[in-house]
């Protein structure tokens, strides 16, 4: 059986003012192994979608998450 390679979290509360789904790839790459993040997301809220734009950025979440992520795999190798 094949190791697990590909993980899809979806927002299912219609109530948020934001949903979408977030696809993680993992294949083995040239130094080890290679993450793809793809984000099919939607903002339905006019102000959340401001704030988004031209506040915070689109790219808030998966700047800071890939962030973490590498801090993560930093301390990981560290030890």
């Amino acid at each position: 059986m094949d190791r697990p390679s590909r993980l899809v979290a979806r927002i299912t509360d219609p109530s948020l003012p934001f949903g979408g789904t977030w696809t993680y790839r993992i294949a083995p790459g040239q130094a080890g192994s290679q993450l793809s993040i793809t984000e099919d997301g939607a903002v339905y809220n006019v102000i959340f979608r401001f704030l988004s734009r031209f506040v915070f950025g689109h790219t808030a979440t998966i700047d800071r998450f890939i962030t973490q992520l590498q801090a993560s795999i930093e301390q990981g190798v560290a030890r």
